[in-house]
């Protein structure tokens, strides 16, 4: 039984930073959070930094807000702790996890590189209902049925 494999949970944490704060804190925090997986006996596949983006309702009173997206395996008291790290960080306005899978091999899990992603830019859509369409567009007109006018 010497080759008995580690099975653990695999995670998914998607926290909210204010959107002020500097890259050098939010590294600060991944590093934290990376060392608490660690002393839980779990391991951390990546971290991604998805960028400044707009919330769909406003986040402690910011209408955006920086996400960053965290993979992780371990054992299931690790996803407890690692929130509660994540509740006393002022610069985190909301944090949510999920568990992906259940029984993974905890060494066949590699350590992927750290991913920082270009936000995408907020450009305006046109709105129709306002009577705005894009240039070269036309804009949608019903046909009337035979027999009938205006």
């Amino acid at each position: 039984m010497a080759d008995a494999k580690k099975l653990v949970r695999e995670y998914e944490t998607i926290y909210l930073l204010k959107p002020e704060t500097p890259d050098d804190q939010v590294e600060e925090i991944k590093e934290r959070l990376r060392g608490v997986v660690s002393r839980e006996g779990g391991k951390v596949i990546r971290f991604t930094n998805q960028g400044k983006r707009k919330t769909a309702f406003p986040v402690a009173k910011n209408a955006k807000a920086l996400y960053v997206h965290c993979l992780y395996v371990g054992m299931p008291g690790l996803v407890q702790e690692l929130e509660r790290n994540l509740k006393m960080l002022d610069v985190v306005t909301k944090f949510q996890s999920v568990k992906l899978a259940d029984e993974v091999d905890f060494d066949a899990r590699q350590v992927e590189a750290d991913v920082k992603v270009q936000p995408v830019e907020d450009e305006p859509r046109p709105r129709e209902e306002r009577g705005e369409f894009t240039p070269g567009e036309e804009p949608f007109e019903a046909e009337q049925p035979e027999g009938q006018e205006e």
